[in-house]
């Protein structure tokens, strides 16, 4: 060890490594003092403490608040499909209600995106894609 830093001290450095020193240098006193003003010195990154809000809000809607934000709709898909009696609501259908003959459809109105993620067979395209191709006709 002794013979590496005698090595050392006896040669000079170019001047492209001190350049690369001092950068080095630069970026990690930029790093330190980025990280001493966050306060934590995780650069603000939120906490990941059990009850700080990450969960244990979720519910699940009350009938009241279902029939505020969604539009009631007869599921009559075998006469959408044939053109008629289109609804009048135009929406995205996000499930359904009631006993067989007797289904309504819950359209949301609103401007929404979605993601149908599903195994096959499980009806994306008869029970989620086609209802809502009739039901975004005017």
């Amino acid at each position: 060890m002794d013979n590496i830093l005698t090595q050392l001290a006896g040669t000079e450095l170019s001047p492209q490594t001190i350049l690369l020193i001092a950068l080095l240098g630069g970026m990690l006193l930029l790093l330190w003092f980025a990280t001493s003003r966050s306060g934590s010195g995780s650069l603000n990154i939120k906490s990941k403490v059990v009850g700080d809000g990450q969960h244990g809000t979720a519910r699940w809607a009350t009938p009241k608040e279902i029939s505020q934000t969604y539009s009631r709709v007869p599921f009559k898909t075998e006469d959408w499909r044939k053109g008629k009696d289109l609804p009048k609501v135009q929406g995205l259908v996000l499930g359904s209600t009631g006993k067989k003959g007797k289904i309504t459809a819950l359209v949301d109105r609103d401007d929404i995106h979605c993601l149908m993620i599903g195994a096959s067979g499980v009806g994306k395209t008869a029970f989620f894609l086609y209802p809502n191709l009739g039901a975004t006709r005017s």
